[in-house]
């Protein structure tokens, strides 16, 4: 087992990095989600991370999702290593490891027949509605209510948390400073209506670029499509000749190497992805159809721009060639669905013995927690899961040093470096923090 640090320096100058940090970065960090915690963690290590007062968690935080090996993999950081020391980013050209890695693609999901390298998830779906507009010659886009696409203006609606009652409309923006007009041709449909899809596209489906949709959603947790509706959405699309988008930014290397549409069947004509393709180096993009790819190009009216500094670091391509070489030589996928199902099971073998009005849910690594009676189908529903029940449960998880999303909705995923012994004693925690909700 790592040994923590114990440098009595290095823990004083981690304990001051809340106040340090808040002089001079808003709220302290540079991410939202960062916010409301008190730990400062200082050292991470397969499937643990350490604060600085040395104290282990066991990680299902996992960053949201680019952790799938295990934290400081040295298999993967040497590979980074390595590429930074040989040829690091020179601005011209294929950089090293960019062929490679788009090849890989290609060859193991089966929307990819090329593949676009950009550096975050909101860059990869900010370039999918570019192309899908310079396609097509339309502007709306449609997505599902809830869902998270990233913060750029074109679809960063519809999934705001405050204030949400039965009666807020769909197509609100996430947050200050969106352009209205750009929201205005946002089409928002509720998760699993399939009415209210075919409506969507009986009035805008001659105007629609693009419909985005995570193949399994987990930007509320763990909420699959129900029998049928994934289908819907491709039929639409095509009769309607609306690209439709797979975001698989969450489910990309983690649910399957090919992705949830390799699992599911249904074969987007983009896909999204990013977060585990490199197991915490910075590295996204966007696979696709040639047809539609062929659309993408540099400073023209007629095509999409495809333009940034860091596309495709190479030290980025490093470790995500080595990650997805991993993955296709050792049983990562049985490792992290045989833990995922040995959590899902103990923690409803808890919610069962203790009578919690509570279910859990997930896919493979992910999983969430509702304290509801019944799986949630919807966005609306989802956001019903009693948040008083589960700060109680949140907080005694951490208490006993098992490191979880600090809102009721987000999704939990644990890493290949996750043994047995850690589940085991993770379901001790949530057996005890599902009484503490309950008391």
């Amino acid at each position: 087992m790592p040994v923590p640090p114990s440098d009595g320096a290095q823990r004083a100058e981690a304990l001051a990095t809340w106040d340090r940090a808040r002089a001079v970065v808003p709220r302290g960090v540079s991410s939202g989600h960062r916010v409301g915690w008190q730990q400062v963690f200082v050292r991470s290590s397969g499937a643990y991370v350490w604060d600085d007062k040395d104290r282990r968690y066991v990680d299902f935080l996992n960053a949201w999702g680019p952790i799938v090996l295990g934290h400081c993999d040295d298999r993967i950081n040497r590979a980074a290593f390595e590429a930074a020391s040989t040829c690091d980013l020179t601005g011209v050209g294929p950089q090293p490891g960019e062929a490679q890695l788009a090849e890989t693609i290609c060859e193991v999901m089966p929307s990819a027949e090329k593949v676009v390298f950009c550096t975050s998830g909101t860059d990869a779906t900010m370039h999918a509605v570019h192309l899908a507009r310079a396609a097509t010659g339309r502007l709306k886009v449609l997505k599902f209510h809830g869902t998270y696409h990233g913060w750029n203006d074109h679809v960063a609606v519809g999934s705001s948390r405050k204030d949400l009652t039965p009666g807020t409309p769909l197509n609100t923006p996430n947050g200050g400073g969106l352009h209205p007009a750009v929201v205005d041709d946002v089409v928002v449909v509720e998760w699993n209506d399939e009415a209210g899809l075919r409506a969507a596209f009986d009035q805008f489906g001659d105007q629609l670029a693009a419909a985005f949709a995570e193949g399994y959603v987990h930007s509320f947790g763990c909420v699959p499509a129900a029998p049928g509706f994934l289908e819907l959405l491709r039929e639409l699309c095509t009769r309607n000749g609306v690209v439709m988008v797979m975001d698989e930014v969450k489910t990309g290397f983690r649910a399957a190497i090919g992705g949830y549409q390799s699992i599911h069947g249904v074969v987007p004509d983009l896909t999204a992805f990013g977060k585990a393709v490199a197991n915490g180096y910075s590295l996204a993009g966007l696979a696709g159809i040639d047809d539609l790819m062929g659309h993408l190009g540099a400073y023209s009216k007629s095509e999409a721009t495809v333009d940034g500094t860091y596309n495709a670091s190479p030290y980025a391509l490093g470790a995500a060639n080595k990650t997805l070489e991993i993955m296709r030589t050792e049983d990562v996928f049985g490792t992290l669905y045989a833990r995922g199902d040995q959590l899902r099971k103990g923690i409803q073998k808890s919610i069962d013995s203790l009578g919690v009005p509570a279910t859990v849910t997930g896919l493979g690594s992910e999983w969430c927690v509702y304290f509801r009676s019944e799986p949630p189908v919807n966005f609306r529903q989802a956001m019903e899961s009693d948040a008083d029940m589960y700060a109680k449960y949140h907080s005694a998880l951490l208490a006993q040093g098992v490191l979880e999303p600090a809102f009721p909705t987000g999704d939990r995923r644990l890493n290949a470096a996750t043994t047995e012994a850690d589940i085991d004693f993770a379901l001790e925690c949530v057996h005890n923090a599902l009484t503490a909700a309950i008391s």
